[in-house]
């Protein structure tokens, strides 16, 4: 599939059909015509992309938001931790300062799809 108008994938230039020649044993077919295109496809995308401020932005905004998001995975044991010594401190036996496990599951849940949900919108 192309992006842009360039020639078939069945025209090979002559370069590439002495470079295919030179090597023994092997035959173009259809694969290796479309790998071929493929490759000239990416070189011309090398060759006309510039960086400007448009790319750093997004790439910018992109990383700080996959940190953002590695740190709050990281972060919410901790957050459980805390929320079970402010809300749960005058429970009783083992239960004492620490949240219950299905609570404890939720939030841990919650931050996840909210991950998710986060890296897709």
């Amino acid at each position: 599939m192309s992006f842009h108008n360039s020639s078939s994938a069945a025209d090979i230039t002559e370069v590439e059909k002495r470079r295919m020649n030179d090597m023994p044993g092997l035959d173009i077919d259809e694969r290796d015509r479309d790998l071929l295109q493929r490759q000239r496809e990416l070189e011309d995308l090398d060759g006309n992309t510039k960086v400007n401020w448009e790319m750093i932005k997004k790439l910018t905004v992109c990383g700080v938001a996959f940190l953002n998001d590695a740190y709050d995975m990281f972060a919410i044991n901790i957050v459980a931790m805390i929320l079970g010594f402010v809300y749960y401190h005058d429970a009783e036996g083992a239960a004492q300062n620490t949240v219950p496990k299905k609570w404890d599951t939720l939030i841990k849940i919650a931050v996840q799809i909210g991950c998710l949900l986060g890296q897709l919108v």
